[in-house]
């Protein structure tokens, strides 16, 4: 039944990964045991109005989750989800990108490292260790002012099982997401075959362009990877679900992506660049600069690039092998 298995998937949310299945499935067939009860005391399938009754008394997803986690004196079974999933999204959303980009300004910064030497380096970290100590402290506030008012009552007691969100299905592809990729993949093919981006000087407002003799080869890998992408999105449209092979392609073609960008980057392949308001020695120095910039970007892609991979594995283990 659609609304119990929304009801489920409301309560998964908030549970501990390492503990989700096995207390769903537990849950589940006490659900399922009421419900049948019901039915053969009426002899005839419920209604979603019949049912919902019954997720009442069950309670509300978060107070159900809530009496399977640890027992927090300080915040209670009822708010310790919503603060659990608060404080995770803190770190991973803010703090650990935060920590990562100081990483590799520092591991990748000779300048960085002469403005900070030894000990320095490290109390350069205090504005982050700051946004911990604030994120924690306040967050925690919140939620213990939270459960010695009246406020939880609201968030548990007024719910309405009818307003649970729909069964998500993972392997579901947007037509409309779809339908965005092939337009904006079409259009920059049109857009590079009609610039002919094959040749290496370009004129850009009033700024000469001159790339280096590697460029072609980009162009034509870039045109290679475009019809893929135009392929897998037209068989994304005709069916709008992802299988292995799909997802295996996905995958494909996000591995070309990245290894194009990442090797644009280590390229150097901005050659000259010349305008009437630039000297000959401004020129090179601004050429070197938006290389060396380039160069020292092309980690920060490799790690963007690593991070789509994982998720285009992730989605390839989840896709259940056909019987």
């Amino acid at each position: 039944m659609e609304l119990v298995d929304r009801y489920l998937q409301a309560v998964k949310f908030w549970l501990p990964r390492n503990q989700k299945d096995d207390i769903i499935a537990e849950l589940s067939e006490d659900l399922r045991c009421q419900i049948e009860e019901k039915e053969a005391e009426l002899g005839r399938k419920l209604t979603d109005a019949e049912v919902e009754p019954i997720l009442k008394r069950c309670g509300s997803p978060v107070a159900v989750a809530g009496r399977y986690l640890p027992q927090i004196s300080l915040i209670g079974p009822t708010l310790f989800p919503i603060y659990r999933v608060v404080m995770r999204s803190l770190f991973l959303y803010f703090l650990l990108p935060w920590l990562l980009l100081w990483m590799g300004i520092a591991l990748f910064s000779p300048d960085f490292r002469a403005d900070h030497p030894g000990v320095a380096l490290f109390a350069s970290l205090e504005p982050w260790w700051l946004a911990c100590t604030y994120s924690l402290v306040f967050c925690t506030l919140t939620f213990v002012l939270l459960e010695r008012s009246q406020a939880r009552l609201h968030l548990t007691e007024t719910w309405n099982p009818r307003s649970l969100p729909a069964v998500r299905d993972p392997n579901r592809i947007s037509r409309g997401a779809t339908i965005f990729e092939l337009t904006t993949t079409v259009a920059t093919l049109a857009l590079w075959v009609q610039l002919d981006a094959s040749h290496r000087v370009f004129h850009v407002v009033g700024v000469t362009l001159t790339l280096s003799s590697r460029w072609p080869y980009f162009f034509w890998a870039l045109v290679v990877l475009t019809l893929a992408g135009i392929a897998l999105a037209c068989l994304n449209l005709m069916n709008p679900r992802w299988t292995r092979f799909s997802a295996t392609l996905r995958l494909g073609v996000d591995c070309y992506t990245w290894g194009l960008v990442f090797w644009v980057f280590r390229a150097n392949l901005l050659q000259s660049l010349s305008a009437s308001s630039l000297s000959s020695s401004d020129a090179d120095s601004v050429v070197k600069a938006l290389n060396f910039w380039m160069a020292n970007s092309a980690i920060w892609v490799l790690v963007i690039g690593l991070v789509v991979l994982a998720f285009d594995v992730r989605r390839i283990l989840r896709i259940a092998p056909i019987a």
